[in-house]
C-alpha cells in the first residue's frame, strides 16, 4: 500500500477515487446516446455553468446514484459507504473539471456541489428498518413530509473580537464538525478568556428541519407510522411543504444528547437524524406539482398554453416526464370511429373497473379529480374562488361507496385518506406539539392541511363528532383553517376537495324523508357539496341478474380469462389526471357562459312553489368548475356549450335528484332549512288547525288519542292525508312552545 494517500479511517485510496469520478464525468453516458458524443454529465456541466449568470454563486450537479453504480460498483460503494469524505473529494474535483473545461479563471468560478439521487435499489431504506449500521452512510428514504420547521440561520464562521480596549485583536473560526470553539488565548495582548463574538460580522446559512412520516400505505397493520427528522440546508430550505410526498437522499448521522447544557456528560442514546442532499418528489405511485407552477393565480402573463410546447420544453423537465407527456397528448388526441374524441368514455371505463355501473358517479368523481380552473383573486379581499369540487356520497349500505373513495384517494395526485370516526378536530386541522429541538410550541398540521391542492377523502362521514365537523364549515367554501391555539393564531392553507361517503341514521335510506332527515348532517353543510350522490340499493330483476354475473365473472376462472383490461392503465390514469392539473386551464367562452345563466335561471323556476328556493349563486358556481373539468378531461383550453349541457344534467342526477319532493318537484330548500316547502306548509296547516280544535273544544283536559282522532276527522272531512304519530308529536311541540298547551304524559292541558 502507498503510504499517505488512504484517508484516515477508510480504506480508500484519494488518488484512485479522484481517477474514478474524473473518468465517470468524462466517459460516462446513457444508454442509446450516439457514438463518439460528448458525455452525458459534460453536457449537463456546460449547460448548468451556461445558465448560471452570476459564475461566483456556482452550481448545484446533480449526479444519479445507479449512474455510478453502473459505471463503477467500487466508486459507488466508496460513496455510499463513506459520503462524509467522498463527496467533497467530488465537489473539488467537479470544481476542477469546470476551471479545465471552461478555460476559466479560478477567482471567477464558485464551489460545485455534487447532490447525489437516485440511489441503487438496495440502498432504498425503509424508515423502521433503519438500525445503527446505517449510521454515517448514504441512504434513500420514501415518506410524507408532516412538518416544516421555520428558518434557521446556521453558523458557517464566527468573528471573534478580544475585549480588551488597547487590544481589539479579531479571528474568523469556521465551523469545523458542527461546533465553532472560542478562541481561549489572544495571541496579540496574551489575555485569556478574553474573546467575545460579533454576530453582525459571522457568516450564516440557511437551515430547515423537515419531519418526515412513513407513507399509509407502506405502514405494517396494527402499526403506528414512524417519522425521522430530516435537515436541510441552502437551497433544499423551503423546497417541500407539508404533504409532499418526497425521495430524500442523504446521510444518516447520529448526534449525542446533553441532558444538561455544556456539561461533558452524554445521554446513552444518541438522536438520529438524516442530513439531506437531494430532495425529489416521489416517481412512483403519485405525481405532484411544484406549488409555483400551478399556481396560475398570481402569475403575470396568464395560464401556460398547450400551444407553447412548455411541457415538452428539455430545458424544463426532465426526459421521463416528457415521454410521459407525449403520451399523455396522445391519448387525449384519438378519436372514435365517427371521428369524436372518446377520451372521456375511456376514463370513466377505467375508473374503478370492478364496480357494475354507476357510470354517472364515476364521471362526477372523476370531475373531482380534475378540478375547475383556478382563479385570479381580482378584488384585494382575502378571499378565494375555489376550483375545488366537494362530493357527498350517501345511501344505502353495500353500494360500493367506500370503494369509490378508495379508487379516487389512489388516483388523486396529492391526498389524505381519514374515517369520521377517527378523526378529531385537532387531526383534521392543526395540533400544538413541542418540538423536541428548540423546545417551542409548533404546529402539527392535520388531515386538510396536509391534503392542500389535493383530495381529502372522509369515510362514515355521518359518524363524525360534531367539532371535527364543524372545522370543514370554513375548509369547505373559504379553503382556510383558522387555528387560535397556545398563542399561536394563524390562517393555514386548506385549499382542498372534500370526498365524504355518509350511511343514513337508520341504515337504510328512506325515500319518505328528505336527504337531510336521513343523514343526520348540519343542514349548512350540505350545501357547501357541488355533487350528492344517492345511491339506493333498488329492486329490479334485470339489473340484479347482470349486476350478479358480473360480480361472479370477476372470480370464476372463464370470467377472468375473459374479462378486457381498462383501456388506460393505473400508471398512466395518474400522468394524465397530473398532466391535466398542471398545463390545461380552460376558460368560458361567450356561448358557455350565455348557457349557464340560462341553466341557472331555468333551475330557478323548477321549485315546488313560488316561495321554494331551487337554486342558489353556489350552484352557479358549482356548474362553472364542473364545466371546466368536463373541458379539462379533453385537454381543452375552452369550455363549450356541450360541458354546459352536460354539467347541467350531471348536476341533475346528482343534487337535485335528492332534493326532489313527492311530487316530482325540485324543492332546494331541504338543503337549506333541512325541511321541504311542502313539508312546511303541512306543518303550518296541522299547527293550526290543532289551534282551531283547541279553541272550540270547552273541555280543559285531553288524551292525546281524543285530540289527535279530532284532528284526523276535520282532514279526513277536507280530503286531506291523514296525520301521522310523527306529525301529531311535532305540531304539539309547536303548540307547547306558543304557550298554548301543556303536556302531561299522555294527558294534555289546554290553557284558556
Amino acid at each position: 500500500m502507498e503510504e499517505g494517500r488512504f484517508l484516515y479511517g477508510t480504506d480508500i485510496n484519494e488518488r484512485q477515487v479522484v481517477r474514478d469520478f474524473t473518468k465517470f464525468i468524462r466517459k460516462f453516458n446513457i444508454q442509446g446516446a450516439p457514438a463518439g458524443e460528448r458525455s452525458f454529465y459534460l453536457q449537463q456541466l456546460d449547460r448548468l455553468w451556461e445558465e448560471q449568470t452570476v459564475k461566483k454563486n456556482g452550481i448545484k450537479f446533480p449526479i444519479q446514484g445507479v449512474h455510478v453504480m453502473a459505471f463503477s460498483s467500487t466508486l459507488y460503494q466508496h460513496l455510499v459507504h463513506f459520503p462524509t469524505e467522498v463527496i467533497p473529494i467530488f465537489d473539488r474535483e467537479l470544481w476542477n473539471l469546470s476551471v479545465r473545461e471552461l478555460r476559466a479563471e479560478p477567482e471567477d468560478l464558485g464551489t460545485c456541489q455534487i447532490k447525489v439521487h437516485a440511489l441503487a435499489e438496495q440502498d432504498h431504506k425503509v424508515m423502521r428498518m433503519m438500525n445503527p449500521a446505517d449510521i454515517e452512510q448514504l441512504i434513500l428514504i420514501k415518506g410524507i413530509v408532516i412538518r416544516c420547521s421555520d428558518l434557521v440561520p446556521d453558523m458557517m464562521s464566527a468573528l471573534f473580537r478580544c475585549s480588551v480596549p488597547e487590544c481589539k485583536h479579531e479571528v474568523v473560526v469556521p465551523l469545523s464538525h458542527w461546533t465553532i470553539d472560542e478562541p481561549t488565548r489572544c495571541e496579540s495582548c496574551g489575555s485569556n478568556h478574553s474573546f467575545q463574538i460579533v454576530h453582525n460580522d459571522c457568516t450564516f446559512g440557511d437551515r430547515q428541519i423537515l419531519k418526515l412520516q412513513e407513507a399509509p400505505e407502506s405502514v405494517p397493520e396494527g402499526e403506528t407510522p414512524q417519522s425521522v427528522a430530516v435537515c436541510c440546508f441552502d437551497d433544499l430550505v423551503d423546497q417541500v411543504r407539508p404533504g409532499d410526498r418526497v425521495e430524500v437522499t442523504g446521510i444518516y448521522r447520529a448526534s449525542a444528547v446533553r441532558p444538561i447544557q455544556n456539561w461533558k456528560m452524554c445521554n446513552s442514546v444518541y438522536r438520529t437524524y438524516i442530513d439531506a442532499i437531494a430532495i425529489a418528489a416521489e416517481q412512483k405511485g403519485r405525481i405532484d406539482v411544484a406549488v409555483d407552477d400551478y399556481d396560475v393565480s398570481t402569475s403575470q402573463g396568464g395560464p401556460p398554453k398547450l400551444s407553447q410546447m412548455q411541457d415538452l420544453d428539455p430545458e424544463k423537465q426532465s426526459e421521463q416526464d416528457i415521454a410521459w407527456n407525449k403520451k399523455v397528448r396522445e391519448l387525449a388526441a384519438e378519436k372514435n370511429e365517427e371521428g369524436k374524441s372518446n377520451i372521456v368514455d375511456k376514463l370513466v371505463k377505467s375508473f374503478a373497473p370492478s364496480i357494475y355501473g354507476e357510470d354517472n358517479v364515476k364521471k362526477g368523481l372523476l370531475c373531482q379529480l380534475f378540478n375547475g380552473t383556478p382563479k385570479p383573486n381580482l378584488s384585494n379581499s382575502k378571499g378565494r374562488c375555489r376550483p375545488e369540487i366537494n362530493t357527498l356520497l350517501c345511501g344505502d349500505p353495500s353500494t360500493a361507496k367506500s370503494q369509490l373513495l378508495q379508487y379516487s384517494y389512489k388516483l388523486a395526485p396529492r391526498g389524505i385518506y381519514t374515517s369520521g370516526k377517527g378523526s378529531s378536530a385537532v387531526g383534521l386541522t392543526a395540533s400544538i406539539n413541542k418540538d423536541p429541538v428548540t423546545k417551542e410550541l409548533v404546529l402539527e398540521s392535520g388531515a386538510l392541511v396536509l391534503s392542500d391542492r389535493g383530495l381529502c377523502c372522509i369515510d362514515e362521514f355521518d359518524k363524525m363528532d360534531e367539532s371535527a365537523r364543524a372545522i370543514l364549515h370554513e375548509a369547505m367554501e373559504q379553503q382556510t383553517v383558522s387555528v387560535a391555539k397556545a398563542g399561536i393564531v394563524c390562517s393555514l392553507n386548506a385549499r382542498v376537495s372534500i370526498l365524504a361517503s355518509a350511511n343514513p341514521k337508520e341504515s337504510a335510506y328512506d325515500p319518505k324523508q328528505s336527504v337531510v332527515e336521513n343523514i343526520h348532517l348540519p343542514k349548512n353543510l350540505m350545501t357547501r357539496f357541488d355533487f350528492i350522490w344517492l345511491m339506493i340499493d333498488r329492486r329490479d330483476k334485470d339489473m340484479d341478474q347482470r349486476l350478479g354475473e358480473f360480480l361472479i365473472s370477476m372470480y370464476s376462472e372463464s370470467g377472468t380469462k375473459g374479462r378486457a383490461p381498462p383501456p388506460i392503465d393505473a400508471e398512466l390514469f395518474r400522468r394524465y389526471i397530473s398532466f391535466a392539473r398542471r398545463w390545461v386551464f380552460p376558460q368560458l367562452t361567450d356561448e358557455a357562459a350565455q348557457r349557464l345563466v340560462k341553466g341557472y335561471t331555468d333551475l330557478r323556476n323548477q321549485g315546488a312553489s313560488q316561495e321554494a328556493i331551487t337554486a342558489t349563486p353556489r350552484i352557479l358556481e358549482s356548474l362553472i368548475r364542473i364545466s371546466e373539468s368536463l373541458a379539462k378531461m379533453e385537454l381543452r383550453e375552452e369550455v363549450s356549450v356541450t360541458d354546459v349541457e352536460e354539467a347541467i344534467e350531471l348536476l341533475k342526477a346528482a343534487t337535485y335528484a335528492a332534493v326532489t319532493n313527492d311530487d316530482g318537484l325540485i324543492d332546494f330548500e331541504q338543503l337549506v332549512a333541512g325541511k321541504g316547502a311542502n313539508q312546511r306548509k303541512r306543518e303550518k296547516d296541522l299547527l293550526s288547525l290543532l289551534s282551531d280544535i283547541l279553541a272550540k273544544d270547552g273541555t280543559t283536559v285531553l288524551t292525546n288519542d281524543q285530540l289527535m282522532a279530532s284532528i284526523n276527522e276535520t282532514l279526513g272531512e277536507r280530503k286531506e292525508m291523514l296525520m301521522s304519530e310523527n306529525e301529531f308529536n311535532a305540531a304539539l311541540r309547536s303548540a307547547e312552545g306558543d304557550g298554548l298547551l301543556v303536556r302531561r304524559g299522555k294527558t294534555i292541558e289546554v290553557k284558556r
